[in-house]
């Protein structure tokens, strides 16, 4: 009776669907689509151990010009990336993470009437918070002037660099177009070669959170061509020189991320976990990328899909689960 009745029988059907899909799903697994990186308890232990907190609050927590000053030093000291360029920027300013930035290159997209463009694969943040057509994905159709452009690197939906990164920063300078470039998964990273003196480039942003497991206290640094305070001209209106200047900053955040570069490499990461990467790649057939807790599949794991275009699957608890049983 069961199967004659016609409702009964789309809710078996929907069911025996459900049983069938792939294993690998976000519900049952602990391989996810976020972009979240590897927990690593030895930061937190570094500023237990060290008493921090307790001597923060008995000190200055304001570290604004220190942290500006050593963050890039801290960027170029890894021996596993190449970033350059960073010199040629006149203006660096603390920020909650990456997303600040962001939100300030947003604020402008909108102000100057700009529209946004990005690859396939990107941070969907970015098109959550934006006015946003996917019909303006750079993979479909050229760049066009009064266009305003956005890129991880590491991409978001390969944990790379993007291989048509270099070509669009060429069109964008021919053609004006402001570049951002979003490196907030430096400091989990191998192999990344970038040269961030091309000048497309108007802005880049650096994050302590996922190379630092910094999450609930986040901050970071971006890097700009502007960052005049001049209320008497007509000049962009730059919101992280101004909160900068009020001293409206994350400053306990700050000194956080401030005491952990100056104790842990932008290297520490990968070279903790990168073998449980490698390890966890060949169980289940996934390539490794070159961001520790990111890898790429095949149709199998189409449900990971970035826009159609990457199956990225974030491996991140899986790995550490994988380094933990080794040690």
């Amino acid at each position: 009776n069961f199967l004659d009745n016609n409702y009964d029988n789309i809710i078996l059907s929907r069911i025996i669907r459900m049983v069938e899909k792939s294993q690998y799903t976000e519900s049952n697994t602990e391989f996810k689509r976020n972009g979240n990186s590897l927990y690593n308890g030895e930061f937190i232990s570094h500023l237990l151990e060290k008493n921090f907190f307790v001597e923060a609050m008995q000190k200055e927590l304001r570290c604004e010009k220190e942290f500006v000053d050593f963050y890039p030093k801290w960027i170029e000291s890894s021996e596993l990336n190449n970033v350059k360029g960073l010199d040629r920027f006149s203006f660096r300013f603390p920020s909650v993470g990456v997303t600040q930035s962001l939100d300030e290159f947003h604020y402008f997209i909108l102000e100057q009437g700009l529209r946004l463009r990005m690859f396939r694969g990107e941070y969907p943040y970015n098109r959550d918070v934006h006015p946003w057509s996917y019909d303006d994905f750079i993979d479909d159709k050229p760049l066009e002037k009064n266009d305003a452009v956005i890129i991880s690197c590491p991409f978001s939906g390969t944990g790379a660099k993007h291989d048509k990164m270099e070509s669009m920063l060429d069109e964008a300078y021919e053609l004006r177009i402001p570049v951002f470039v979003d490196m907030a998964w430096f400091g989990t990273c191998k192999d990344i070669d970038i040269d961030l003196s091309h000048p497309a480039i108007e802005e880049v942003a650096f994050s302590t959170t996922k190379g630092l497991c910094t999450g609930d206290y986040r901050s970071g640094i971006r890097f700009s061509h502007h960052g005049i305070i001049d209320y008497t001209l007509p000049k962009r209106k730059d919101r992280l020189a101004l909160q900068s200047d009020w001293s409206h900053g994350c400053h306990l955040n700050t000194r956080i991320g401030l005491e952990l570069m100056l104790n842990f490499s932008p290297d520490h990461q990968w070279n903790k976990y990168h073998k449980a990467q490698q390890k966890v790649c060949e169980s289940y057939a996934l390539t490794p990328s070159n961001c520790v807790h990111i890898a790429l599949g095949d149709d199998q794991w189409k449900q990971f899909h970035r826009d159609k275009t990457y199956n990225r699957v974030n491996i991140a608890k899986v790995v550490k689960r994988v380094y933990e049983q080794k040690e």
